[in-house]
């Protein structure tokens, strides 16, 4: 049956018994996430039975471990996606390839793709879109709050324009983010000022990366957790920054921040400043 009928199908028959739809409609969804952020989402609004698939950065509970993977966000596969017999797949609007979303809408499965959160701002405006889709319960409500308490908490350990970079480490390449990219946003998230003084990420030498003297090292790793250690092994004149001589390299979880700012990207950015502070 097609998809919409099976939805609309279902919505006659809570209808005619008097029950309310709204929770109950999503938790019968068959729902697919394709990005880390949309996972977290899915989950706090109380949806883990509808999950039947989800991406390669997606940090899920022990019971739901066995779920299929469809990969990368940016690399899907439409036979792959179908197979799953899917009523609604979730991610952002860098999922693709564009020719994948088109078969996928094409077939009538309902694609919701979220804008990149950048700011906290965009990530309130994704949940509340979200929401309006699936589910506008005390779930919701629950997270928008702890969302706000979070924010609060951020604000008092802002790093009040500390100079700053982060960096994408994998293969012996350093890469440094700039604006527009995710790395830049979680920068300006926890009020550090950002070196980089160009768009996208970009490969740096070591020694580009001294001139700058940044004091807090936001390091993140492709596929291996980095850290301090790796990273000065790797470029050891880094030894010689600011942020290394005060213990400032800090690793962070390159996954919550595949797909823009969600929920994760605001913990790390919560627990990398009380790190900075001491705390």
């Amino acid at each position: 049956m097609h998809p919409y009928m099976k939805t609309l199908a279902l919505t006659l028959t809570l209808i005619a018994t008097g029950i309310s739809t709204q929770n109950t409609l999503a938790d019968n969804l068959r729902i697919i996430s394709t990005d880390g952020a949309s996972t977290e989402m899915l989950l706090a609004m109380g949806l883990d039975q509808s999950l039947v698939a989800i991406d390669v950065t997606s940090v899920v509970p022990d019971e739901l471990s066995d779920l299929p993977s469809v990969g990368y966000h940016r690399a899907l596969s439409a036979e792959g996606l179908m197979s799953l017999d899917p009523d609604i797949i979730v991610g952002s609007e860098h999922m693709g390839p564009v020719s994948v979303v088109e078969q996928l809408k094409a077939a009538g499965v309902e694609v919701i793709q979220l804008p990149a959160s950048q700011d906290l701002s965009q990530l309130n405006l994704n949940i509340q879109q979200l929401a309006s889709a699936l589910d506008d319960g005390q779930e919701i409500r629950e997270l928008t709050t702890e969302l706000n308490s979070q924010q609060q908490q951020l604000k008092q350990q802002q790093l009040n324009g500390t100079k700053a970079v982060f960096i994408l480490a994998a293969e012996n390449r350093l890469r440094l983010a700039g604006r527009g990219t995710t790395g830049d946003a979680l920068l300006r998230l926890m009020g550090a000022k950002n070196q980089a003084d160009y768009d996208n990420y970009r490969s740096v030498t070591a020694e580009a990366l001294l001139a700058l003297q940044p004091e807090v090292i936001i390091i993140a790793g492709e596929g291996s957790q980095a850290n301090a250690e790796s990273l000065l092994q790797q470029a050891p004149m880094l030894s010689h920054t600011p942020a290394a001589k005060q213990g400032h390299i800090i690793s962070a979880d390159g996954r919550t921040l595949v797909a823009g700012i969600g929920p994760g990207a605001l913990r790390e950015a919560l627990r990398i400043t009380a790190l900075l502070q001491g705390n």
